[in-house]
Formats: structure tokens, sequence, C-alpha cells
């Protein structure tokens, strides 16, 4: 992971390994014939490490959405396979060691692509 000079706190290794995994599973939604799998996966990820990490929270939140969507909406395969990509390019694109940049993706695609509603609070992102 790139060094951007706007870390903040140190990473831990448990946040360490889950960035890591779920950017190996990012680049296989990426590469995928059909990318539903690797989603589930991201998805699964995310929810057993959302205890120890708090980015793997929101990750499970996006990854649960965009999965379901196939199961909802059939008729809107397509789309969601494209929404799973760019999730994917963009998780790609950040400097993961910076907080505020992940922050952001985060607050994107949780609050503005899947449409949660936004909370107050310290804890102002969803949580498992």
């Amino acid at each position: 992971m790139q060094s951007s000079g706007h870390e903040g706190p140190r990473q831990d290794d448990a946040e360490v390994a889950y960035l890591r995994e779920v950017t190996a599973l990012a680049e296989s939604v990426i590469t995928a014939e059909d990318p539903y799998e690797v989603a589930l996966n991201i998805h699964g990820v995310s929810a057993h490490t959302s205890i120890e990490v708090d980015a793997a929270g929101s990750v499970h939140f996006i990854w649960g959405e965009l999965t379901d969507r196939v199961e909802l909406k059939p008729d809107e395969h397509e789309q969601a396979r494209a929404e799973r990509v760019r999730a994917a390019r963009e998780w790609l694109s950040l400097d993961l060691a910076n907080r505020e940049a992940v922050a952001r993706y985060l607050g994107y695609w949780v609050y503005d692509v899947c449409g949660y509603e936004r909370r107050a609070g310290p804890r102002a992102l969803p949580r498992c």
C-alpha cells in the first residue's frame, strides 16, 4: 500500500490483512466473466471481519447491496454487473493507507449509490 502522508492512526495487522484480501478480490471482480461469486466472497469476508475492522462493516453493506440486486432484480443483471465492476475499480484506485480517501469511498457507495440513510454521530456509517 502506498503512503500518502495522510495516514492518521497506524493500521493494525487485522486491518492490513483485510484490506489486502478485499483488494485481491476486487481485482478478481474485474477479470471474472461473471463477478457475482467474487462479490459474494467480498460480502462474506467483510461480514466476518466487521467486528475487528471498522471499514469492513461498510464494505459488507456495499457488496451485500450489489449482490442483492442480482437476486432481487434479475432483469437488471447487466447493470448490477457494471456497478460491481465500477465499485471494484474505484476500490483499486484508492490509496488504502489514506483513511480519508477510504472513508469518502465508503460514504459514497453506502449512501449515494446503495441508498442507505445517513446517520449522525461518531459511528455514522452503517454497522453490522
